[in-house]
């Protein structure tokens, strides 16, 4: 997943938890931070919404089609 997240300009915390929120029975992200900066990056990365070719390509390079 981090070629894939390399490949396509974002990073691995967007695709974990962009991706993730980007799934139909997700309705929310539970993501831990110890520190202020942490918690930053996460909501950051659930600004990311992967195009549904995203998502298929995404699901492929985990192994998931």
């Amino acid at each position: 997943l981090e070629a894939w997240a390399r490949d396509h300009g974002v990073s691995l915390l967007e695709v974990a938890i962009g991706g993730l929120a980007a799934q139909p029975a997700v309705v929310s992200v539970i993501a831990g931070a110890t520190k202020p900066e942490q918690v930053r990056a996460n909501a950051a990365a659930g600004r990311w919404e992967p195009s549904a070719g995203e998502l298929a390509s995404l699901r492929e390079a985990g192994g998931r089609t």
